[in-house]
């Protein structure tokens, strides 16, 4: 049970914001499903709902504020002025294709669907398109990682063989860097002023 809620929660704050992404927690959930860690059924359908609650989370929040939403703090600074003006023109353009195309645009969703908020697409309106894309999306992130998970797997395990040469490397790389930056200190080659 608390796997599933996790699973549930991970892709919730991912969604709305938590530096995890959405899209890659939906592809291990795939994985998962596929060694049997969590039922796929459980997967995509726990997919579907936290992305969409994420997704009407953001579009409320723009709802809320408005079009002074980018005088927020964390608006400014993670979305930021330029890319909302973008959104508006492309919502105003667009409406509901906006929305839609959003969820499969990295880094556009939730300024558009922050922007969709808070420049006046209708809860029904967005509701559709937001829908619309999650039913697509979701589950073909689940798939993927479902069907490619032998090799998420291979990968991973490669990568931990990786990792013990790449700290190797980085070690020495730093113990030279040391080394040099003594060597050149005591040669007078500092750099500093007398």
């Amino acid at each position: 049970m608390g796997t599933r809620l996790g699973y549930f929660l991970l892709l919730l704050g991912g969604g709305v914001g938590l530096p995890f992404p959405e899209d890659l927690t939906l592809v291990g959930g795939g994985l998962l499903a596929h060694r049997r860690v969590l039922p796929l059924l459980y997967v995509v359908l726990a997919g579907i709902v936290a992305v969409s609650c994420a997704d009407w989370i953001i579009y409320l929040v723009g709802r809320h504020y408005g079009r002074d939403i980018v005088r927020l703090p964390f608006v400014a600074r993670h979305v930021g002025a330029s890319r909302l003006e973008t959104v508006r023109a492309a919502v105003g353009r667009h409406g509901m294709r906006a929305v839609f195309a959003a969820r499969f645009v990295f880094g556009f969703r939730m300024a558009t669907f922050l922007g969709a908020g808070a420049f006046g697409v209708t809860p029904f309106r967005f509701g559709i398109a937001e829908a619309a894309g999650t039913v697509i999306f979701a589950p073909a992130m689940v798939t993927l990682g479902f069907l490619f998970s032998d090799r998420a797997e291979r990968i991973m395990h490669d990568a931990a063989r990786a990792q013990h040469w790449i700290v190797l490397i980085g070690l020495v790389a730093l113990a030279g860097y040391l080394a040099l930056r003594a060597w050149s200190g005591r040669a007078g080659l500092g750099g500093g002023t007398e």
